[in-house]
């Protein structure tokens, strides 16, 4: 019993190992790509060039996530990959100078790339939801509790808007803030740069509130489907809570078979990667946060391409039996 589940076990982690492989061309295939693509629109500083290019410290980045390496152990685990790497100090330098558009574009293409696999023009619905992920730092609340101000762990503010199609979770936009950023003015933000379509836009009663967020919806063309809070004391009077309230009663339906979706792939991604990090830097913490959903659209990319080969594989396959079969009949 023991030596068969040692045999398990190493199976499954020759298997981990071999899909992380793979995953890292990936992610060196489209870290190249996406800072070849941006560095034309980056402003170029005076000074000495860099000795790395950006593309290696955004490929190093996600390495680190992807495997939870510190510094040191990053340094060595990339001269496997690269003949010249920088060493780690330079590499915590590099971190906090990068940045986060290549992060955020990322997620963009991928998501794009997902949906061009899955043969979809637009998403069924989006989804919004907020969370967080702490890393190592108090943060001093504004408001007293008793005689002093009370001190808690800071985090990193995530709002995370997920995209459904074809029953697959894509994650389509990602915004950072500080400790208890408002919601509905990070997801503003993101819905004003949406480049995604979609036909019902999902969310708690917490975005039913805020009648601006329900205006760019509507501008969108998208319908809100928000449970909008109506009681004795707070009437519901706006015209943009009425219609967001009028379509969660007859779409509920919809929002009860797809609301758990952005919970679903936020679960995900802090049991894979975790939910903490070590650092005393918000910039870096939250590269670290951005980095962890890229690697989640990134996984979705890697399954779909591996399963569009076995299917070429399959389908060559039963093609060249069809023609030994139709040689022997042939020539019979």
């Amino acid at each position: 019993k023991i030596l068969t589940h040692w045999k398990r076990k190493s199976r499954k982690k020759g298997m981990r190992a071999r899909n992380n492989k793979q995953l890292i061309k990936l992610i060196l295939t489209k870290s190249r790509e996406i800072c070849n693509t941006l560095r034309h629109s980056q402003n170029t500083k005076r000074g000495r060039p860099r000795a790395y290019e950006d593309h290696l410290i955004v490929a190093a980045l996600l390495i680190k996530v992807l495997e939870n390496l510190s510094l040191r152990d990053l340094e060595e685990r990339l001269k496997d990959l690269f003949p010249q790497v920088p060493d780690f100090t330079t590499l915590h330098y590099r971190f906090r100078k990068l940045n986060q558009g290549y992060l955020k574009e990322l997620i963009h293409k991928t998501a794009k790339e997902i949906m061009e696999k899955l043969q979809a023009k637009e998403l069924y619905c989006l989804i919004a939801d907020g969370t967080g992920f702490g890393y190592a730092q108090a943060y001093e609340l504004k408001w007293k509790k008793g005689k002093e101000l009370r001190n808690v762990k800071s985090h990193v503010k995530t709002e995370v808007l997920v995209g459904v199609v074809r029953n697959k979770a894509i994650v389509v936009d990602i915004n950072i803030g500080k400790p208890y950023a408002d919601e509905n003015m990070l997801l503003r933000s993101m819905l004003k740069e949406l480049g995604f379509r979609a036909r019902y836009f999902l969310g708690d009663a917490y975005y039913g509130k805020s009648v601006v967020v329900l205006e760019e919806i509507k501008g969108l063309r998208m319908e809100a489907i928000v449970p909008v809070r109506d009681t004795a004391h707070t009437r519901v009077s706006n015209r943009h809570r009425l219609w967001a309230k009028r379509n969660y009663e007859v779409r509920r339906e919809v929002y009860r078979k797809n609301r758990f979706r952005v919970e679903q792939v936020i679960g995900i991604v802090k049991n894979r990667f975790g939910d903490r990090d070590k650092v005393y830097d918000f910039e870096i913490a939250s590269l670290y946060v951005l980095g962890r959903f890229v690697l989640y659209n990134l996984i979705l990319l890697l399954e779909l391409l591996l399963l569009c080969l076995n299917l070429l594989r399959i389908t060559w396959a039963s093609s060249r039996f069809i023609l030994q079969v139709m040689t022997i009949f042939s020539t019979g």
